[in-house]
């Protein structure tokens, strides 16, 4: 890409490579939003998501204090309201909050005064919980505009984590970009809500796939971006794992873990020249077709 600076990045620590563990605390919003026009009467995928909030979060964030690994928790500004005691646990627990939509409404879905208005109002909420203003945001369903970056510029975000454009921090759009990537996201593997999608993967494969993630990662000097759901990885054999494999990641001396934020913030400090991608707002549009 033009205008990028061609150099290893220089992970945190002195690291090789880096991880981060993160949550997207949902619940059900996802169904909400999207049969709002029409709710159907069955509410089993109801009751399945708010197992997150009810238990999953509860198991998840004992994997967390028993490896001692600090993680972010996006979160839906309506999911804080409606489950208060879950979200109150994790700041209590020491964890990142950062803002993923109000009802996890995907930003090209919206209006940008629809997307300013929905993370204003999910702002003061997540913010009034954890005491302090969110810094980050992760778009619904991994769904991105330019203009939605502009908005989050204009709130006084830090950074997104929503786009696949490397596999280390970069800039876009007067952000910095914490990018994720579908091989380490939970539901790929796991989600199944008995609408016809295929089994789910057995923990013990799935964990052995990001155990590969970690390995290239080290190789390549890049970022392991754990991407998991509550109501999806908070089961018990599916948490058990990803604690085996959170232990053997805290014995590789070569891999910095931290969160999201925190990552974002050494980013910013590092000398331009370090900083390997910057892609300006414009560039991720869609390109004209010259063809």
């Amino acid at each position: 890409m033009e205008g990028a600076v061609v150099t290893a990045y220089a992970w945190p620590a002195d690291a090789r490579a880096a991880l981060c563990v993160t949550f997207d605390l949902d619940a059900e919003s996802p169904y909400i939003w999207r049969t709002r026009a029409d709710p159907p009467a069955d509410v089993a995928e109801l009751e399945q998501r708010r197992y997150g909030p009810r238990r999953g979060v509860e198991h998840l964030l004992a994997v967390l204090d028993r490896t001692a690994t600090p993680a972010t928790f996006f979160v839906p500004g309506w999911v804080a309201t409606q489950h208060r005691n879950a979200v109150r646990d994790v700041v209590a627990a020491g964890h990142e909050l950062a803002l993923h939509g109000w009802c996890h409404e995907p930003p090209d879905q919206l209006t940008p005064d629809e997307l300013r208005a929905t993370l204003r109002r999910a702002r003061d909420v997540i913010g009034d919980l954890a005491g302090r203003a969110p810094r980050g945001y992760r778009s619904p369903s991994w769904r991105m505009t330019p203009t939605a970056l502009d908005v989050l510029a204009e709130l006084g975000l830090a950074y997104d984590s929503s786009l696949m454009g490397d596999d280390r921090p970069y800039d876009v759009g007067g952000l910095v970009e914490i990018p994720v990537d579908w091989t380490t996201d939970d539901a790929v593997h796991y989600r199944y809500t008995g609408h016809g999608e295929r089994a789910p993967v057995a923990p013990q494969l799935v964990v052995d796939s990001w155990r590969d993630e970690l390995a290239g990662a080290r190789d390549h000097g890049a970022l392991v971006m754990l991407t998991m759901h509550p109501w999806i990885s908070g089961r018990p054999a599916r948490a058990h794992r990803l604690e085996q494999l959170l232990h053997e990641a805290h014995g590789l001396d070569d891999l910095w873990i931290g969160t999201a934020g925190a990552l974002a913030d050494h980013h910013t400090d590092l000398p331009h020249s370090a900083q390997r991608t910057r892609v300006a707002r414009d560039e991720i549009g869609r390109p004209d077709d010259d063809r």
